[in-house]
């Protein structure tokens, strides 16, 4: 059935059945985006329909010397709506856009202005699609945060039977992750007004959120950690360096970064590098027995493993670097999460309007052995 033929049960139903395939390996992620981008506006139009129809006939009703606001009306219009539902999401969205309110999307705002559950996933769906994103340990708690790590933890120790266990001498310190501002804006002409809304969450999660994800990603690797995250290759931040040779990457090199890190962290760790570096030097390398070290994911032919490690190809590292790491050792914490809003004001000229995105957040690597860098060498 084509999409402008759904009724609303037939386009819910569909969602519903998306929400399954989207699980599968073989799903084709991009054409059930686009598909479920129609299908929410398909399901805008047919609430526009239903909203017309209802005041037709209170109009008709009106003419008729009925009385129009019931008392089931009069209840509506006085509830609010909890984040998670479509009505909050609508009027939300509609207040963004500078579209009038009716009394019942008025009340349903009134009570608090966090952006709708439904846009929400939508963007912390799109950093989850980042590879750096989503391999990182990324958690949302308000406020300030400290992590405990370890600094000396020895083994456990076997004792005789009957004898008692003797105290080891294990030191726990600590990171705490603060909250640095980022922001990104968006000046959008008033034409924006007049998309309908599931059009204009869309843009809205598209225009922002996916600038606030690069940031993200950027200062995963490079930040600076003064205003903003501390990335990995920080000067200082990770001691367990070494260099690979100048004119190209061999497969003795992979070795030797492979052996640089400790066992424990082996397990869950990942190769990061750019794409000059990934596919320039080495995605044709092969082992001493003629074997390609690296081999496309037989789930995922768009991914990589080198020597059965993922490999996230990444152009935010820097140039002729190569991390080799566990990036669950990485915490990143959005202390507040993004919000959005908007602001006339300052295009009054133009009649444009200004949409920004903000979140409060930080990040740094809580155990630096859990990493070594390499990059090349001089000569």
């Amino acid at each position: 059935m084509e999409i402008k033929e759904m009724n609303l049960k037939d386009v819910e139903e569909r969602l519903n059945a998306i929400r399954e395939e989207i699980e599968n390996d073989d799903a084709d992620i991009d054409a059930l985006e686009t598909e479920v981008r129609n299908l929410n506006v398909r399901k805008e139009e047919l609430h526009t329909m239903e909203t017309r129809r209802k005041e037709k006939i209170m109009e008709i009703r009106s003419g008729m010397g009925e009385v129009i606001r019931t008392f089931e009306e009069e209840k509506k219009l006085n509830r609010t709506f909890a984040p998670d539902t479509i009505e909050y999401r609508d009027a939300y969205l509609k207040n963004l856009q500078g579209k009038t309110l009716n009394a019942e999307e008025r009340a349903a705002i009134s009570a608090t202005a966090v952006i709708p559950t439904e846009t929400m996933n939508m963007i912390v769906g799109r950093l989850e699609l980042v590879p750096l994103l989503s391999a990182v340990d990324m958690t949302y708690i308000p406020g300030n945060v400290t992590y405990p790590v370890e600094e000396t933890v020895n083994d456990a120790s076997w004792v005789a039977m009957g004898t008692a266990a003797t105290d080891s001498s294990d030191a726990i310190t600590s990171i705490s992750l603060g909250a640095y501002k980022l922001i990104k804006t968006i000046e959008i002409t008033a034409d924006v007004a007049a998309m309908a809304i599931p059009a204009f969450q869309n843009w809205l999660v598209n225009g922002l959120a996916n600038k606030i994800q690069f940031a993200i990603d950027k200062a995963i690797l490079t930040g600076t950690g003064s205003n903003q995250a501390t990335g990995i290759l920080k000067s200082g931040e990770v001691t367990n360096t070494g260099t690979y040779t100048k004119a190209a990457m061999k497969y003795g090199d992979l070795m030797k970064i492979i052996a640089a890190l400790p066992t424990k962290y082996l397990s869950g760790a990942s190769f990061i590098m750019p794409r000059a570096i990934f596919y320039g030097e080495v995605l044709g390398l092969e082992d001493s027995t003629g074997n390609r070290v690296v081999v496309a994911d037989a789930q995922a032919p768009a991914k990589f493993n080198i020597l059965g490690y993922p490999v996230i190809v990444d152009d935010n590292c820097s140039a002729d670097t190569v991390i080799f790491g566990d990036l669950k050792e990485y915490k990143f914490n959005f202390a507040k999460a993004i919000e959005v809003k908007a602001d006339e004001s300052v295009a009054f000229r133009t009649g444009s309007t200004v949409y920004r995105a903000m979140c409060l957040a930080d990040g740094k690597i809580a155990d630096k052995n859990a990493f070594t860098v390499f990059t090349k060498a001089t000569a």
